[in-house]
């Protein structure tokens, strides 16, 4: 045979924004071989795409799923990544990564990567090279490009502290930062909306990423605030969600960096109309820095359920939701606060309990639970808070939007600067974020198809070669002789989402086919759970 595999009469999207061309794909190897019109030429498997696109496979620019990839049933968990178009995803997201797993953070490590994963993790690894190595000897159902996490390095340097990290400290943690680009780290993540990320200042976060600048490596951040409330210090008012657009673009400035601003939402409905400000600025700061953001397709995200306690209580929720005194004072905190916001207690739903005996609450809403329970919504989540603490996963729905109102959301997607992103917690366990089994089809078929916000070329591009672009994966997220074969053949016409808030874990409509690394991975919509035929991706 002349190719190991030809999808036939296609109409080929090839990721970099082009027009659509038609012909057939040829891949050996692993690799594409030839895209043309390649009637000579036989494969010893053929499949006819006639009507269908063949497209780059899907990148996953935000995921949390390398806390699931180390586990001997990842292929089971994560199939409805892989069903979606998923063939690459980048972890180590919002700051917390697996690796570097080291004596002065081995006690504190595992409870803050507890919420992503539902098994215990074996821990057979040290250093962020002997993770991939790992990961590479277990074998992967997806490729896997890994960030290092801030918080995964804070903890190592500081243990618990809330205090800002001295000179010492930060250049303990950019040394742990260089050893691990070295080992393989595609780049560095924080999340300074969680602990211990909420406690590191600018000055902090500038000094630990100067290796990123030695190694041509990417930043990003999940930011300090998606709200628009004013800070204190500032006398003209500025929306608290721009500053945390200048703080991710001060690590930019710093060193000549792409800096990648995670998941950009608007929390809460007092917030939306901060949108076009928002992007404006992303904007006048993209002509002075590469700097990029991105978004997922729906209105509401997976987090913590202490996602609206003070960073004060972080390190102390027992204490501060059973003594009378803190509990009053963070009551009266959340009764100013989420107000100004536009937060609601019907938005929060529980997802996932650590405590069987409270899975029943699982699919409800704080508001729903206060009801059963018969108490206020406030006085709830903080009984929720003392009852199961921070590993509990919730979904936020009035992120960029509520239910069918979504104005600032269709803004966020329709931005040249935005990737596509999931950025879902999958664990195979508890209600589910609907972004595990629908998000690239629901950009595809909503935001595309329907709405006609985006066109076809462009969205692919958005989720493929504009993503690997921002994390310098040279070989995926294009159509082309010589790259890696990931490839997702879909029908335009049916392709779309299927998920639904209290029905979030059905599968997607119109992804036919999956090649991963030339191997035929999905067929028929359906995922080869045993397959491995992933491969981890390390820095160049």
């Amino acid at each position: 045979m002349d190719c190991d595999l030809i999808l036939r009469n296609a109409t080929v999207i090839d990721g970099s924004g082009s027009n659509p061309t038609h012909g057939d794909v040829a891949v050996t190897g692993g690799r594409i071989q030839a895209v043309d019109s390649l009637a000579d030429v036989k494969g010893a498997e053929e499949i006819d795409c006639t009507g269908k696109v063949v497209a780059p496979g899907f990148i996953d620019m935000h995921s949390h799923s390398d806390w699931v990839a180390p586990l001997p049933e990842h292929g089971d968990v994560l199939a409805p990544l892989v069903e979606q178009g998923m063939t690459t995803m980048v972890g180590g997201n919002c700051g917390c990564s697996p690796a570097p797993y080291l004596p002065s953070n081995s006690k504190l490590l595992p409870l803050v990567g507890r919420m992503l994963h539902d098994h215990d993790l074996d821990y057979g690894w040290s250093s962020m090279g002997s993770f991939l190595n790992a990961l590479e000897q277990r074998g992967v159902a997806l490729n896997i490009a890994q960030l290092v996490g801030h918080g995964t390095l804070r903890v190592a340097a500081m243990g618990s502290s809330q205090a800002a990290a001295n000179a010492e400290q930060i250049a303990a943690m950019a040394d742990l930062l260089r050893a691990a680009l070295d080992e393989g780290a595609i780049g560095f993540s924080t999340g300074l909306g969680y602990a211990p990320g909420v406690f590191a200042d600018t000055d902090e976060l500038v000094g630990i990423t100067a290796p990123l600048k030695e190694r041509n490596a990417t930043y990003t951040s999940h930011a300090r605030s998606y709200i628009a409330l004013g800070r204190l210090d500032d006398p003209d008012q500025v929306p608290s969600n721009i500053h945390a657009l200048d703080e991710t673009a001060a690590v930019g400035r710093a060193h000549g960096v792409k800096v990648q601003h995670s998941h950009l939402i608007f929390v809460g409905d007092k917030t939306w109309p901060t949108t076009d400000r928002a992007l404006e600025h992303l904007d006048r700061l993209a002509s002075e820095i590469d700097i990029g953001c991105d978004a997922f397709p729906y209105v509401g995200g997976n987090t913590t359920l202490v996602v609206f306690m003070p960073p004060w209580t972080l390190t102390n929720l027992k204490e501060a939701t059973s003594d009378p005194e803190q509990r009053e004072r963070v009551a009266g905190t959340l009764r100013w606060v989420l107000p100004a916001l536009g937060m609601r207690w019907e938005d929060t739903q529980i997802l996932w309990a650590p405590d069987e005996s409270k899975v029943h609450y699982q699919g409800m809403t704080i508001a729903e639970i206060a009801t059963d329970r018969g108490a206020s919504a406030t006085e709830t989540y903080l009984d929720l808070v003392q009852e199961l603490g921070s590993q509990t996963r919730i979904m936020n729905w009035n992120y960029s939007g509520r239910d069918g109102e979504e104005a600032s959301l269709r803004k966020v997607l329709q931005h040249p600067l935005t990737c596509f992103e999931a950025d879902t917690i999958l664990t195979g366990n508890g209600f589910d974020n609907p972004a595990s089994y629908g998000n690239f089809p629901r950009v595809l078929g909503r935001y595309v198809r329907e709405l006609k916000l985006i066109t076809l070329p462009e969205a692919i591009r958005r989720m493929t070669s504009a993503s690997a672009a921002r994390f310098g994966l040279r070989d995926r997220g294009r159509i082309a002789a010589g790259l890696a074969a990931d490839l997702v053949v879909f029908d335009p016409a049916v392709v779309g989402d299927n998920t639904t808030r209290k029905a979030p874990n059905r599968s997607p409509s119109g992804i036919e086919t999956v090649v991963l690394n030339g191997q035929i991975v999905v067929r028929n919509g359906t995922f080869d759970r045993a397959s491995r035929a992933g491969k981890v991706l390390r820095r160049a």
